[in-house]
C-alpha cells in the first residue's frame, strides 16, 4: 500500500474484508457522480467517513480520506 495525500491503494485480497470489518455502504450519489464523469468505480462509505472506490471484478481499489479528496482526485466538482 502507498499512503499519496490521503489516497492509499487496496490490494485485490482486502478489499472484500475491509468492506465488511469497517461497514461499508454503498454511496448510490457518489456512484452516479463517478460513473457520469467517465469511471468505472463502484464506492463505499465506512463510517469513519473514508471511502473505498473498488475497481470492476474487484481487481484492486483506492481508499481516500474522504469525500472532498475523492472529488479533488477525480475532478468531480461539488
Amino acid at each position: 500500500m502507498s499512503d499519496k495525500k490521503g489516497i492509499v491503494s487496496v490490494a485485490a485480497k482486502h478489499i472484500e474484508a475491509g468492506i465488511a470489518k469497517y461497514k461499508g455502504e454503498p454511496d448510490t450519489r457518489l456512484n452516479s457522480l463517478i460513473k457520469s464523469a467517465g469511471f468505472n468505480y463502484t464506492s463505499y462509505v465506512f463510517t469513519d467517513g473514508r471511502i473505498l472506490l473498488v475497481l470492476p471484478d474487484n481487481v484492486g481499489a483506492f481508499l481516500y480520506a474522504d469525500k472532498e479528496t475523492v472529488f479533488k482526485a477525480l475532478d468531480l466538482g461539488k
